[in-house]
This record gives C-alpha cells, sequence and structure tokens, in this order.
C-alpha cells in the first residue's frame, strides 16, 4: 500500500494527479497562441524545428535557419500574398485602394 504524508497526515493509496511536465508545457503553448491569436496574429499553422529534423540529419539551430531561409525568402512571400489575393478575391472581398 502507497502511503505518503501531507501536512503531516498520513495518507494511504495516494495517488498524485497533477499534470505531467509535458502537459503542463501543453497548456503554456496554447495559452500563448491564444495570446498571440487575440493580437490578430494567426497562429493555426506554426513550423517547428522537428518539421525540418524529421526529414534531415542537423542540429536546432540549424532547423532554425533553415526556417528562417524559408520564411525570409522572397519566393515564399510572393506566393503567401498571391494565395491571399486569390482567397479574398473567391470570397469576393473588395480591394482597397
Amino acid at each position: 500500500m502507497d502511503t505518503k504524508k501531507i501536512n503531516d497526515i498520513e495518507v494511504h493509496d495516494f495517488v498524485d494527479l497533477s499534470p505531467s511536465k509535458e502537459t503542463m508545457r501543453a497548456i503554456e503553448i496554447a495559452q500563448a497562441k491564444e495570446l498571440l491569436k487575440s493580437e490578430g496574429y494567426f497562429v493555426d499553422n506554426l513550423w517547428q524545428t522537428c518539421d525540418v529534423t524529421i526529414n534531415y540529419d542537423c542540429t536546432e539551430e540549424q532547423a532554425q535557419k533553415i526556417l528562417d531561409g524559408v520564411f525570409r525568402n522572397e519566393a515564399t512571400f510572393e506566393q503567401i500574398w498571391m494565395a491571399i489575393s486569390y482567397e479574398a478575391e473567391s470570397m469576393n472581398l473588395k480591394r482597397r485602394d
């Protein structure tokens, strides 16, 4: 039988129901995303270094550098702006002058 003391009271068959570190981290990340979303940021499609390291043998630092290069690439910007225009037009939104 598992016995622990809590505030000098002996407790039998103690089960720790505290969230794991992983669960707490996931909650913190979700809260951070909600904060950013409330400030107008689109956070439903975030990239992680594991998106690089799953396919390439590299360090976290190298993966960050790759993602930085990808998202600072002019062709990436052009593609995103073109896709925004396409989506807005498909919703029949009027373009601002």
